[in-house]
C-alpha cells in the first residue's frame, strides 16, 4: 500500500443491546463494509451476541463500554446519570467498574477486545480515559477518538483528545458519526463529505449503529429507524464504491 493511502476502520456499536440489532450487526460485517464490533456488555442481548461471536467465527470484536450496564440496575444508564457517575466517584472507583469490565469481557469472548468505544464518548472524562490509555497500551488495543456526547451531539473534546494522541495508542485521525436522521440519501452524502477532508496517509473511523427494526428496540433504545438506515448504508455497494475512489483502504484497527 503506498504512503500516500487512506485507511477507514467502519465500527458497529451496541452488539448486545437487543437480538434485532444483534443480528442487523452480524449481517453488516459478514456482508457490508463494516469491519469491527463493538460488544456492549450487561445487556438484555449480551449472551445471545457472545454466542454469535463463536457460531458466526466473528473476529474484531472490541468493547462497547459502559461501566454500569442495563441489567446491573434495570434501567438504562443515561447521559445525567453518567454526569453524576464521574462527579461522585473516585478515580479507584472508576477504575475498579473499567477494569471489572473488560475483565468480564475476555471471560465470556476468550480474548482481549481488539478496541474500546466507551459509551456516548465518557472516555472524555480523564479519570477514565488514563485508565483506559494503560490498559491499551498493556495489551495493545485501539481506542476510539474521546468526543463526548454527554449533552447532546458529539463534540470536539481537545483535552482528552490530545491526551489519547500523545500516548500514542492506535487510533484513527478523525471521527465520523452521524447517529440522527431519517433520510438515507442524506446521511451516505454526509458521510461522504466527512470522508473528503480527510488528508493523504490519515485514518478515519465511521461509527454505524446497523441493526434490524423491531418492537424490542422501541422498549430499549430511541434509535429505531435509523438502525436500519445504517445496515442498509453499510450494505450500499455505490457507499463501498464511492469511498474506494477516494483511495481509502477498508482495515481493521490492528491495521492502523
Amino acid at each position: 500500500m503506498s504512503k500516500k493511502a487512506k485507511k477507514l476502520v467502519v465500527v458497529a456499536d451496541d452488539f448486545g443491546w437487543t437480538k434485532a440489532i444483534s443480528d442487523g450487526i452480524v449481517k453488516s460485517y459478514k456482508e457490508g463494509i463494516t469491519n469491527e464490533v463493538s460488544l456492549i456488555l450487561n445487556y438484555p442481548a449480551s449472551d445471545y451476541a457472545t454466542n454469535l461471536v463463536r457460531q458466526e467465527k466473528l473476529e474484531n470484536i472490541g468493547i462497547h463500554m459502559v461501566l454500569i450496564g442495563y441489567k446491573s440496575i434495570g434501567r438504562l444508564y443515561k447521559r445525567e446519570d453518567y454526569i453524576k457517575l464521574f462527579t461522585s466517584k473516585t478515580d479507584k472507583e472508576i477504575e475498579r467498574l473499567a477494569l471489572n469490565e473488560l475483565v468480564l469481557f475476555k471471560k465470556l469472548v476468550g480474548k482481549n477486545p481488539t478496541h474500546i468505544v466507551p459509551h456516548y464518548g465518557i472516555h472524555g472524562n480523564l479519570k477514565l480515559l488514563t485508565i483506559l490509555i494503560k490498559y491499551a497500551k498493556e495489551n495493545g488495543l485501539a481506542i476510539r477518538i474521546p468526543k463526548t456526547a454527554l449533552k447532546g451531539d458529539f463534540g470536539e473534546n481537545y483535552a482528552a483528545e490530545i491526551l489519547l494522541k500523545r500516548s500514542r495508542v492506535t487510533s484513527t485521525d478523525h471521527l465520523f458519526a452521524h447517529v440522527l436522521g431519517d433520510d438515507i440519501k442524506q446521511i451516505k452524502e454526509a458521510f461522504i463529505n466527512d470522508l473528503k477532508t480527510v488528508k493523504d496517509s490519515e485514518s478515519a473511523e465511521i461509527m454505524f449503529h446497523p441493526g434490524y427494526f423491531d418492537a424490542e428496540i422501541l422498549k430499549y433504545s430511541s434509535l429505531g429507524y435509523e438502525r436500519a438506515r445504517d445496515l442498509a448504508l453499510s450494505l450500499d455497494e455505490d457507499f463501498r464504491k464511492r469511498i474506494s475512489q477516494m483511495s481509502f483502504k477498508i482495515v481493521s484497527y490492528s491495521k492502523l
